[in-house]
């Protein structure tokens, strides 16, 4: 299982938030023994929450939207992650980015042109 699965969410105004998911594999694993025994498998909540960030994100597209899939290390918990987050959001965006599973992106590569 991996218990430091996390996914991470932010705009451009800053972090929204950091779901812990490595949880919810017990679920899948559940699901499995419930299909071998002939029963009705449940449903993973973890599927609704991506979803719903993601429709977020597509109906909020101004501010930006990144969402990222990371394994973090042993130790590191979602609370170590917010306070990254708070010390240095660039960085912080910047390291997801790069270790991290890029699950949707609305980045602002180029700068918008105003007119006036």
């Amino acid at each position: 299982m991996t218990s430091n699965a996390y996914l991470v969410y932010w705009c451009s105004e800053g972090l929204e938030s950091v779901v812990p998911v490595g949880h919810y594999e017990q679920i899948d694993i559940e699901n499995t023994f419930r299909i071998l025994n002939n029963e009705d498998p449940v449903r993973n909540p973890v599927n609704a929450i991506i979803q719903n960030m993601v429709l977020r994100a597509m109906y909020n597209s101004q501010r930006n939207y990144e969402l990222y899939a990371i394994k973090a290390d042993d130790g590191i918990t979602d609370k170590n992650i917010e306070a990254m987050f708070e010390t240095d959001p660039q960085g912080s965006a910047e390291l997801i980015r790069r270790i991290g599973h890029r699950l949707y992106s609305d980045r602002m590569i180029k700068n918008c042109v105003k007119i006036t």
